[in-house]
């Protein structure tokens, strides 16, 4: 038996063991929090977060091919690259960039193919993230000091002297390293050189881009509820905008569907206008506010002048999927990202019952979880 044979079954017995019994369905029909479906592997998984890896240049990360899959961040004018077949292994990466620099923490759930970005600060003081266990079959974290635990979907502490209030999320991409070198040039990327490197995918092995169902019954024991309104792997792009004193108004776009609006969607979320991007080549998609100098601006992806990218109608300026102009009228203006990350059905209509359906009509169906399909 090899290594990560040995690994997995480890992980099977000792997982459903302590798993056993967990499910339980939340009857609210709001984004309440049911203890009953938090899992604790700390003491069971050999996960652990990294902090402050080492980065190098793009030239020298030979240790990645151009289809490899990143989760990139810019902040304050700087670009860093976290290679998924390494963050799967960390579930968490807490880090620094920019100037002023800014301290955040670089999440990743690879069984729903979720990545997001959390800003390390809470009521004004720094904060370091590690890796929990899961809630509703998605990876979810601890602060490192109070150990409050934070659920990733919703960015909020649920247990511990930090329960209800919440990270403050950042603009992320999860694309190919081609894209993103591309794109930016002077990015830096996380190296393998760490004290896991034996625990991290080798080149040629990619972590999956979600999956088509659970690597391990564990998951399903975790999760509270359930929506049959798409099949419960379908992959989204998903977004939670906040309203006061109210569930966030939610909404998940399939990424079928941007594919069949031709890689562009301009939308509204209650009085919130929304334009959503998708690069079908790599599925890559990221959201943004379309309106610019108090402007609103209509999108569409059509080849100009030998590029294919998204025009404005109004200018005709040129934007990349960062939403950032790059020729154009507007060259240089960015537009403004809205809270969204990549999901697997089940995972965001379980934190988000409430949520609809970009094309679709039909009401929540919320109900509670079976292993059935």
């Amino acid at each position: 038996m090899n290594r990560r044979s040995q690994f997995l079954l480890v992980l099977i017995s000792g997982m459903a063991l302590m798993l056993s019994g967990s499910a339980a369905f939340a009857q609210s029909d709001t984004m309440d929090f049911d203890p009953k479906g938090l899992w604790d592997g700390r003491k069971v998984v050999p996960f652990k977060a990294l902090d402050d890896p080492k980065m190098v240049k793009a030239s020298e990360a030979t240790f990645l091919s151009d289809d490899d899959y990143i989760l990139g961040v810019s902040v304050n004018g700087e670009s860093r690259a976290y290679p998924t077949r390494f963050a799967w292994f960390h579930h968490v990466i807490n880090d620094k960039a920019g100037k002023p620099e800014v301290r955040y923490a670089v999440t990743y759930c690879s069984v729903c193919n979720t990545g997001i970005r959390f800003d390390n600060v809470v009521d004004g003081k720094p904060v370091m993230i590690d890796f929990f266990g899961l809630y509703n079959g998605v990876a979810c974290f601890a602060e490192r000091e109070s150990q409050s635990v934070l659920l990733q979907v919703s960015g909020q502490f649920v247990t511990g002297s930090l329960k209800g209030k919440s990270l403050k999320t950042g603009p992320l991409l999860d694309t190919t390293w081609k894209e993103w070198k591309t794109r930016h040039p002077d990015t830096l990327v996380m190296s393998p050189d760490t004290p896991y490197s034996r625990g991290y995918r080798a080149k040629g092995d990619p972590e999956p881009r979600g999956y088509d169902k659970f690597p391990l019954r564990f998951f399903s024991q975790s999760m509270t509820r359930q929506d049959k309104r798409l099949p419960r792997f379908e992959k989204t792009l998903a977004i939670a905008l906040p309203v006061p004193n109210a569930a966030p108004l939610a909404r998940a776009y399939p990424i079928a569907a941007l594919r069949d609006a031709g890689g562009v969607v301009t939308d509204k979320m209650g009085e919130t206008p929304v334009v959503v991007f998708l690069d079908s080549r790599t599925v890559t998609a990221a959201a943004y506010s379309p309106v610019v100098d108090n402007k609103p601006l209509t999108f569409e992806l059509r080849a100009a002048d030998g590029k294919v990218g998204y025009y404005d109608r109004e200018t005709g300026s040129l934007w990349d999927i960062d939403g950032v102009a790059e020729e154009g009228k507007l060259k240089g203006k960015t537009l403004s990202a809205v809270p969204n990350h990549l999901s697997q059905w089940y995972g965001w209509v379980a934190y988000f019952p409430q949520t609809s359906i970009y094309g679709r009509n039909d009401p929540p169906k919320t109900e509670e979880w079976t292993d059935a399909p």
